[in-house]
């Protein structure tokens, strides 16, 4: 009876919870090109399929991955955001916590906050961030280098780091290129604690825009 008594406590917390964090990010950063994202409609092509392969495992056994990270980079426009906004909508559909952002969005979302106008406070970004089952930091990386952008993806990813729990990072960037973006302090935790990963696929846009120009006689 006390056992069925405090799983019903932790699951009404959990709600709570998820819809204080749902709330704060409620306009979904994925938009709606990657709303509806899925391993289905993932295109598998020469260069992608491990990235694609590790994906699905992730998602079909997250507990099991115990708090790892992934990071998964390569060229602009290869899958890597599509892969991730997959890997979010089917965890959501498990029930986990997942929050989905763009940096560059994230720290323009941050720097709003000086807004006294603005409705939201960074306390409660910060916690969002630092509470979800899984973060996904899309582009990371595109953001341009200062010490304030510095400082705040490190609050971020040691946040993470300290509690253990997952973040996904998908890059344009070399490792070496990103480890130089973002800061030593910060790269270090995040290659410590994830399986980095090469999409190693060229621009399906490009092709897409090549098989449009080819189709008009170009």
């Amino acid at each position: 009876m006390v056992a069925r008594e405090e799983a019903r406590i932790r699951e009404a917390q959990n709600f709570a919870k998820k819809r204080e964090i749902d709330k704060l990010f409620s306009i979904s950063n994925l938009g709606e090109r990657f709303k509806k994202s899925t391993f289905e409609a993932f295109r598998e092509r020469e260069g992608s399929v491990t990235a694609g392969q590790i994906a699905k495992k992730y998602v079909n056994e997250f507990k099991k991955w115990n708090g790892e990270s992934l990071m998964i980079w390569g060229e602009p426009g290869n899958g890597k955001t599509h892969l991730a906004a997959a890997i979010a909508n089917e965890l959501s559909k498990q029930g986990f916590i997942v929050v989905f952002q763009s940096v560059p969005e994230l720290l323009q979302r941050i720097r709003s906050t000086f807004n006294s106008d603005n409705k939201e406070n960074e306390t409660q970004i910060m916690r969002a961030l630092l509470e979800c089952d899984l973060l996904i930091l899309d582009d990371i990386g595109a953001e341009k280098t200062t010490e304030w952008v510095e400082e705040k993806l490190f609050n971020v990813i040691d946040g993470r780091y300290r509690k253990e729990l997952p973040t996904l990072y998908t890059s344009n960037l070399r490792p070496k290129e990103l480890q130089e973006q973002v800061g030593k302090r910060s790269y270090d935790r995040m290659v410590e604690t994830s399986l980095t990963i090469k999409n190693e696929a060229t621009s399906y846009r490009r092709e897409i825009a090549k098989q449009r120009l080819q189709a008009f006689g170009g």
